[in-house]
């Protein structure tokens, strides 16, 4: 498969409200959505769109509005994200673990003029309402009594929303025009809010569905949130375009995945890296190839694991790499697979490798990866309301990851790790991904963060902090032993903390910023206080 010959796109609609209208039309008695408790198929998802937009356009939303939907894989999310496509509206997926600040910020920042949200949600919504005066509308999925704090607002529930008979408006939009305002996890400061176009979503969906081999009875399943990119992009976007199943699962559950793949009848899945060892940490059983899948596509698969899962369930992993505002710029294909590679840059991207100047390195050297795209729309057209970021990140005129790698050779690239979380000590660059993957490998430990703390002697220490597997022991010395025998002496951390939790973004990524300011405490237990010298 040539990563870099630019294929030719399927004809047909390229906004998502026409896409879906002429595949109800050529598929209507095909499921097209499933969840745990119910189905759809495309002429009736379609009809609902329509009574939808219809709702949306009676409470005022229309050609430009932003609305924000707070709520978990259902079909409602799906539902508003499309009607809202269809009369040009903006949805600003929100993730329904925020609170606080962190919301008013998403909901302030957007500009939204409504809020859909369940009801556990919604006196969190209530106390973040200050400073918003452009929220006009509050809907409730799920019975209950609105919070006083909506008195000023108009208030509905969803099934007012959903009942609204008629033909929705004719609104002539554009591929370019904004479809999503989809905020970044926001690890080392406010949550920035990409604009995505239309194009955005048909293009990574046409993308991945000639990566993927899309056979007639493909069925595409994704327990990853509704409010993430991943999962709209990249399971809901690529069924849709083939007339094909997407299975929208409500949770992921080391346990019983393998069952739940088999009863949904899935065929692929997307996955993050972490589940992987997860799933390669299951007792061994006969479910473990007992199913139809034949193909995990996501990104950060440790490589130590690579070749053992896929041995283990009987699939293949394809390993992309990308993030919210490009979406997924490169692909190990199958068929050309490089373990341990994130691949090569897919149709309509250039990638490469660059210095703090901006200057390209050659193969081998670690670096920025920066991207540029080759087509209008298949990039974020900038963060919302913020010109200031946008302009800092696409810097020289490519878009700046913030991530650290480099290329092989034979233009294959390598994830080393987030530029901000690289180390250094004594003169030899550490990653901080690397030391976690070798950690993780301990059959005791289930999960890992590594980071730099001050070094007496200038630079960086390697410290860790470790949440144990339930029922385990493990002593800090024989975690050391473990490093020893899988790290170069220089990446073996110095100082261990053993933990119940680590601190999380409301989208569970490790905060590692807290775990840095908080450094070296009384309790930390010291490698070298406790006099263990490494190997060399």
């Amino acid at each position: 498969m040539n990563l870099s010959t630019l294929a030719s796109p399927s004809p047909g609609p390229r906004t998502l409200g026409e896409i879906l209208r002429r595949q109800a039309a050529d598929h209507p008695g095909t499921e097209f959505l499933v969840f745990p408790d119910n189905r759809w198929t495309y002429a009736d998802f379609d009809a609902w769109v329509d009574r939808l937009a219809c709702g949306l356009t009676a409470r005022g939303i229309g050609r430009g509005s932003k609305v924000a939907i707070m709520l978990p894989n259902c079909p409602e999310f799906v539902g508003l994200w499309f009607a809202c496509a269809r009369i040009g509206a903006v949805e600003v997926p929100v993730n329904v673990n925020l609170r606080g600040q962190l919301l008013g910020h998403v909901l302030r920042q957007s500009e939204a003029a409504m809020v859909v949200a369940g009801q556990a949600n919604m006196d969190d919504i209530g106390a973040a309402l200050a400073d918003m005066p452009g929220l006009a509308t509050v809907i409730s999925v799920g019975e209950g009594a609105f919070p006083s704090a909506f008195d000023t607002l108009s208030t509905a529930n969803f099934t007012e929303l959903e009942n609204v008979e008629g033909a929705p408006p004719e609104v002539a939009l554009s591929p370019d025009d904004p479809a999503a305002i989809i905020f970044t996890s926001g690890t080392t400061g406010p949550s920035k809010g990409a604009v995505l176009s239309h194009t955005y979503f048909w293009w990574f969906g046409e993308r991945c569905c000639q990566l993927r081999g899309m056979a007639q009875d493909e069925c595409l399943y994704t327990c990853l949130p509704l409010f993430h990119a991943n999962a709209q992009a990249l399971t809901v976007m690529p069924a849709l375009l083939r007339g094909r199943t997407a299975v929208l699962d409500t949770q992921f559950t080391a346990s019983g995945f393998w069952d739940r793949l088999r009863d949904f009848g899935a065929t692929q899945f997307n996955y993050i890296g972490g589940m992987i060892p997860i799933l390669m940490k299951q007792p061994p059983s006969a479910g473990d190839r007992d199913h139809r899948v034949r193909l995990a596509m996501g990104a950060a698969a440790p490589h130590t694991q690579w070749q053992a899962f896929e041995d283990r369930f009987g699939l293949r992993i394809m390993e992309c790499y990308g993030q919210t505002e490009d979406c997924a710029v490169t692909a190990n294909p199958v068929d050309d697979v490089r373990i341990g590679s994130i691949g090569k840059p897919l149709w309509g991207y250039e990638m490469q490798v660059v210095d703090d100047d901006g200057r390209v390195l050659p193969d081998g050297e670690t670096g920025e990866f920066v991207v540029r795209p080759q087509e209008p729309g298949i990039l974020m057209k900038g963060y919302y309301g913020m010109p200031e970021e946008t302009l800092s990140v696409f810097e020289n005129l490519w878009f700046h990851t913030g991530d650290f790698g480099w290329r092989d050779a034979d233009g294959y690239f390598y994830f080393v790790d987030r530029k901000k979380d690289a180390l250094r000590r004594r003169g030899e660059n550490i990653s901080a991904w690397e030391v976690e993957l070798a950690i993780n490998e301990h059959p005791a430990i289930l999960e890992s963060a590594v980071y730099a703390v001050p070094s007496d002697v200038g630079e960086d220490e390697v410290m860790v902090a470790a949440i144990l597997r339930d029922g385990q022991n493990l002593t800090e010395a024989d975690l050391i032993e473990h490093c020893q025998t899988r790290l170069a002496y220089f990446a073996v951390p110095r100082f261990v903390s053993f933990r119940a939790d680590l601190p999380r973004t409301p989208t569970h990524r490790i905060e590692k910023y807290k775990l840095r300011r908080e450094g070296v405490t009384p309790d930390t237990w010291d490698r070298e206080a406790a006099g263990i010298v490494l190997r060399r």
